[in-house]
């Protein structure tokens, strides 16, 4: 017969550990991904200019 507490163990419903919320991840989230944001942007802002001025931009 099977133990009813090792089935409990093994059925998949317990909980995962998770992770830490710190100092670190909260301004990776808040301002890396903005700044990520902010630099597509000007990226893609530079090279529509050059190209409208017919400025080539060596790659």
């Amino acid at each position: 017969m099977a133990d009813p507490q090792q089935d409990d163990a093994t059925d998949g419903t317990e909980e995962e550990e998770r992770g830490t919320v710190d100092a670190l991840s909260v301004f990776y989230v808040l301002g890396g991904i903005p700044m990520m944001i902010v630099f597509f942007v000007t990226l893609f802002l530079l090279v529509g200019t050059c190209d409208g001025q017919n400025i080539q931009i060596p790659a």
